[in-house]
């Protein structure tokens, strides 16, 4: 993985479980509201290529998978850039800490298409608009939150997998900008 994104992908965690996120502004990462459903953020750590940090505030996309937090001092990196809703059959990269990873992994794959929506299996979290990528190697458990990049640029977060009876199918649904997510960016 190159050195620079060490930097740019986090690793958030609070008792009881972790996610990644991703920078997108110099104190704003990007990761998955699920993650803080029955966490405070109080209680979360941000952890960036060695240094940690408190979470400052979270703002959640109600509706969606997508939250923003904001860290309590700029981070000096170099933030991912946000990018359109992908093509199908554009070729993705997952990037996030899952497996327990020490360092940030990568996942390619491909974008299979849009859905206007997608739950989760006790359909407590809602994906709103949702993307489906099959990735080779899969996502898993921890890299929900992580960047979905296309062409370098952010389209999503890692949101849900496919997972039937345990079996990773290799397909993950993606959290795909919101209308509106401009504005809660304004306002942190």
């Amino acid at each position: 993985m190159l050195p620079a994104l060490n930097r740019s992908v986090a690793r958030l965690s609070a008792p009881g479980g972790y996610c990644s996120g991703a920078l997108i502004a110099p104190d704003i990462l990007l990761t998955c509201a699920h993650f803080f459903r029955e966490r405070p953020h109080t209680e979360a750590q941000v952890r960036i290529d060695g240094s940690v940090f408190p979470v400052d505030s979270l703002h959640t996309m109600p509706g969606t998978d997508v939250a923003l937090v904001r860290l309590p001092e700029r981070i000096d990196a170099t933030p991912f850039v946000l990018g359109p809703s992908p093509r199908p059959l554009s070729r993705t990269v997952t990037l996030g800490f899952g497996g327990q990873a020490r360092s940030v992994q990568a996942r390619p794959g491909v974008y299979l298409g849009t859905l206007p929506v997608s739950w989760s299996r006790k359909r407590v979290t809602r994906v709103r608009p949702a993307g489906l990528v099959y990735a080779n190697p899969p996502a898993v458990k921890g890299d929900s939150g992580g960047p979905v990049l296309v062409g370098g640029k952010v389209v999503g977060v890692q949101s849900l997998i496919l997972d039937p009876k345990g079996r990773n199918l290799r397909i993950a649904t993606v959290s795909l900008w919101p209308r509106g997510l401009a504005r809660p960016l304004r306002r942190l």
